[in-house]
């Protein structure tokens, strides 16, 4: 019982460290999108999406233990 507990929360931290490299890189991708050569309506649509995917991921990562 131990081992599954221990277990189990060596997987969440994997999967929290996981999703901390994905907001690392949708980071990366947003400063892409403000310095782009897009026209801005456009960047400023792509970069909403991104804020709004980093959002949820940031929320995801406050439930998890």
């Amino acid at each position: 019982m131990i081992s599954y507990a221990i277990s189990h929360k060596y997987r969440a931290m994997k999967m929290k460290a996981e999703l901390q490299e994905i907001m690392n890189m949708l980071r990366k991708l947003q400063g892409s999108i403000d310095f782009g050569a897009t026209p801005a309506a456009e960047r400023e649509e792509l970069a909403g999406e991104v804020s709004d995917i980093m959002d949820a991921l940031f929320e995801a990562m406050k439930k998890m233990p």
